[in-house]
């Protein structure tokens, strides 16, 4: 899901309310509604643009009583977005949420498909089992942040760098080449948005700014 669409969805407070609510149990129009407290018109205008985006959907089921049958909303998405933003890195990444069962993770897996029929058994069982993910959760941030950290001490570097030794054109380029890794000059070429016979010029000049073995070490077959 584009990250940008995301983010103009997301933007709107109304939005994420309806979000919040509807990651609970599915609903109703009215119901979403009266929970919101706010005009019928802009409720659906907001739940019309969270289903073209694919974030939520409907479904029908029959009413009682002869009624006609009900159109339920429920969320569609599951995923998770990342914006990072630090002094030489702005990113923004989404990244779908599916089940990959590394072995490492097996034993919650088995731990929840083991959980008694039994309700008052079942809810602990959830809740232990959720305390316990919370925890691993907990335990992969840290260590996410800590590879944050040190891909930021990076960026920094390399920038201190592009800005010491190279003019801005050939620091476009290095940028995307370090950060980005294209396979080829029109991937590099759409990158920077340069003409190649543009790019192919600037790389003559930087190979001059460092040694023969690092270029080639850099630059590879784009050079």
């Amino acid at each position: 899901m584009d990250s940008e669409i995301l983010l103009d969805i997301l933007g709107n407070d109304t939005r994420r309310r309806i979000l919040s609510i509807l990651a609970k149990e599915p609903m109703y129009f009215n119901q979403v509604a009266k929970k919101i407290g706010i005009g019928q018109q802009a409720v659906l205008r907001h739940m019309q643009a969270l289903e073209n985006s694919g974030l939520i959907e409907t479904y029908s089921e029959k009413s009682d009583f002869g009624a006609p049958d009900r159109k339920y909303y429920r969320l569609n998405a599951s995923f998770v977005l990342t914006v990072a933003l630090s002094e030489d890195n702005f990113t923004i990444s989404s990244q779908r949420v599916v089940e990959s069962r590394y072995k490492d993770f097996l034993k919650y897996y088995r731990s929840l498909e083991s959980i008694s029929e039994d309700t008052g058994k079942a809810l602990s069982s959830l809740q232990e089992n959720l305390g316990r993910i919370e925890q691993e959760i907990s335990t992969v941030e840290s260590h996410l942040n800590d590879l944050l950290a040190l891909r930021q001490l990076i960026l920094q570097r390399l920038h201190k760098i592009g800005q010491r030794d190279f003019e801005e054109d050939e620091r476009m380029i290095l940028y995307s080449i370090i950060e980005k890794l294209p396979k080829s000059m029109s991937e590099l070429s759409g990158m920077t948005d340069m003409e190649e016979s543009a790019i192919k010029s600037k790389l003559m000049e930087m190979k001059s700014k460092i040694s023969k073995d690092s270029a080639e070490l850099l630059f590879g077959e784009l050079g």
